[in-house]
């Protein structure tokens, strides 16, 4: 079971883990950085971004060029793959260092060094494509529809190319998954605000109601992640949506809790009002 109940960071049973080794690339990113704080003390850490800000624990690794970080996978037993960049709305020639070239090299690295599991952070984005059609469900087994359009402050944009470089990393897991034998969770990741607290009321107000009720709680996630990295998989490679129980979405979470165990604590409509 990895439900936090009311805990916000640690498993009611969460027991010190410091034989495993934990790799997390963009480990000064906003997930990277929860999760690193989650974990410390629990598990062997190992730390890459291409951007360390100055923190001596994070290897300087740029990973879109392949090169000596390579060797930070060796005898990992999980990696959590962050690093990308993380602005949706950006053109493909943008993307395609931090969230292609990347990607390929973290899971060829993974594979040659010997982990047993690949986190890989996937996004709500690859079913952007159903933000119009109400009453559907959205679950692993629903063709995906990667991109969407939408505004920021005013200014169109759209996901399609970011969309779709989440799902192919998504396809990629699959491969490893199936040639080389590594367990690989793709997370659906849905919306974990950067700006500041990760709290509703923090959430751009131009923003409807696709984007909120996909939020994702700081307890949620950190749960979520607990549960990718304990859980016994039924098999090489799934998929799960990492969103907080928000009422009225249109996210299944029940592949999440049947396969990992997760069980979210928050909803946006309550969040602050319990």
């Amino acid at each position: 079971m990895c439900s936090t109940g009311t805990r916000p960071h640690a498993l009611p049973d969460a027991e010190p883990m410091h034989s495993q080794i934990v790799l997390i690339t963009g480990a000064a990113g906003t997930l990277g950085r929860k999760l690193r704080e989650h974990l410390a003390g629990r598990c062997t850490l190992r730390l890459l971004d291409r951007r360390p800000g100055g923190d001596p624990a994070i290897v300087a690794a740029d990973l879109s060029v392949w090169d000596d970080w390579r060797h930070e996978f060796r005898g990992v037993d999980t990696v959590f793959h962050f690093a990308a960049d993380p602005e949706a709305y950006k053109p493909w020639p943008e993307l395609l260092g931090p969230n292609v070239d990347a990607l390929i090299h973290a899971y060829q690295a993974a594979a040659a060094g010997g982990v047993r599991r690949f986190v890989f952070a996937s996004s709500n984005h690859v079913m952007g494509g159903y933000q119009d059609e109400p009453g559907i469900a959205l679950g692993p087994d629903t063709p995906p529809r990667p991109g969407l359009r939408y505004s920021i402050a005013g200014a169109p944009c759209d996901s399609f190319a970011y969309g779709a470089a989440k799902l192919f990393g998504e396809r990629l897991g699959k491969c490893y998954a199936e040639s080389r034998g590594m367990d690989t969770i793709a997370v659906r990741i849905g919306w974990v605000w950067r700006g500041g607290a990760n709290i509703p009321e923090n959430l751009p107000a131009d923003r409807g109601p696709w984007f909120r009720t996909m939020w994702l709680s700081d307890r949620d996630f950190l749960q979520l992640m607990d549960c990718c990295l304990q859980a016994e998989l039924p098999e090489r490679f799934v998929v799960v949506n990492g969103m907080s129980a928000n009422t009225g979405m249109p996210w299944d979470l029940d592949p999440g809790r049947r396969i990992l165990g997760f069980h979210p604590q928050d909803d946006i409509t309550t969040h602050g009002h319990h």
